[in-house]
């Protein structure tokens, strides 16, 4: 068993290295650069002068499964340098023929260590006490021969190129926040509304449902100055109900059954009647009728923004419009106090034109070369009532616009 480990021990220590085989591609560019590429991938430490072999140009190279001195030697060629391996490092020195690796000379075997076993029994046999006692002695000798090792040490001051990890770096792209654009938008609106209901008695109640707009804005932008037109499809939608009541009854009806007359001595005569009375009672008839009632406009509009704050990709600006709404479609219904109380609402009675004005907030964030990110809120009120004089229906509207859309800079 000592002797199978010991050899062991050498062969492992006078085993010839593997020279292993890489793959190895690079771009034009200059020396410098493909051997620091070539120590970044396979940590291989290679020695130069980055002055020197930076102003050296080589075309693209790529090769497979070569070993690092075949690589070298492939780099090098026709560029006046070579290499030299001394231990684990490759120099690149000028005017040297490269020279690869000299193979290292085997060393001869070492010879086992002498061993020398010298066994020796000693049996000695005693019948006192029945006992038998046997002494057994073994000498062991080993002799170890020993070497000395001349290493010769070789210094060379050289440059040494070194790897330093520079953190995650996010490259932005540049970036065109000036010129021609086109915006399409989505907004979507919290309606507010004030309303007075004419010529009638009984309650009628109105609340908001829904708005929204879709719109394609077209400007120009300069510095810190925006102007622009907008187109916009909007939509807006509110509920009505009603309720009317009408009570009959409750009262006498009388009926004659029979008519009969006396006449006096003096000449006069007296008419009596018998009659019976029938009771009417109350009758209620409640109507209650409830609808959604909805207008559609296209928008035309015109709107300046100023830039309150301009960093590198991103942006704060205030935001100021007119608006000219013209209905495109008008559904719904109003109640009046006539049968048969429900009026419906046709889109001759929505006003021509609508004027509203509009002004808010809004950010720009850089997505990329031409692209920017626009969400903004804003206020924007109309105008007068949506509805012509005719309809007796007065209407407030104000909107809490919440924008998002996505420029696109020519």
């Amino acid at each position: 068993m000592l002797l199978f480990l010991v050899c062991t021990l050498f062969q492992r220590t006078y085993a010839q290295p593997l020279n292993p085989l890489i793959s190895f591609s690079v771009e034009s560019c200059s020396l410098d650069e493909a051997l620091e590429k070539l120590f970044a991938e396979y940590e291989l430490n290679v020695a130069f002068s980055k002055a020197e072999l930076h102003s050296i140009h080589i075309e693209g190279y790529s090769c497979s499964y070569k070993s690092v001195e075949e690589v070298l030697s492939d780099l090098l060629r026709g560029t006046g340098y070579g290499f030299k391996k001394v231990g684990k490092q490759y120099v690149i020195r000028k005017d040297q023929k490269i020279i690869a690796e000299e193979p290292e000379t085997p060393e001869p075997v070492l010879p086992l260590p002498e061993e020398v076993v010298v066994r020796k029994t000693d049996t000695l046999v005693s019948k006192a006490a029945d006992t038998i006692r046997i002494i057994d002695t073994v000498r062991h000798i080993v002799t170890v021969m020993r070497y000395d090792t001349v290493v010769q040490v070789e210094t060379q001051h050289d440059t040494v190129y070194s790897v330093k990890y520079k953190g995650l770096e996010l490259p932005w792209p540049s970036f065109r926040d000036n010129g021609w654009y086109l915006s399409p938008s989505l907004t979507l609106s919290k309606m507010n509304m004030e309303y007075n209901t004419l010529e009638t008695e009984n309650p009628i109640q109105i609340a908001p449902v829904s708005a929204y707009a879709v719109g394609l804005d077209f400007g120009y932008k300069y510095k810190r100055l925006n102007v622009g037109l907008s187109l916009a499809y909007k939509s807006m939608k509110y509920s009505v109900s009603f309720g009317h009541s009408i009570a009959e009854g409750d009262y006498y009806v009388n009926d004659t059954l029979d008519t009969y007359y006396v006449v006096y001595p003096t000449g006069d005569t007296t008419y009596h009647y018998i009659l019976d009375s029938t009771y009417i009672p109350l009758t209620i008839t409640n109507y209650a009728y409830r609808d959604v009632n909805r207008i559609d406009y296209l928008s035309l509009g015109l709107f300046v923004s100023l830039d309150v704050v301009k960093l590198d990709y991103f942006r704060l600006f205030a935001k100021m419009g007119l608006t000219a709404d013209l209905p495109v479609a008008c559904s719904g219904s109003y109640f009046i106090e006539e049968a048969p109380y429900q009026y419906e609402i046709k889109r001759e009675q929505a006003e021509s034109v609508r004027l509203a004005w509009l002004g808010g907030l809004g950010l720009g964030w850089k997505l990329g070369n031409h692209f920017e990110l626009v969400p903004e809120v804003h206020y924007r009120q109309m105008v007068g009532s949506p509805y012509r004089a005719d309809l007796p229906l007065d209407m407030r509207l104000r909107f809490w616009d919440f924008r998002l859309g996505l420029t696109y800079y020519f």
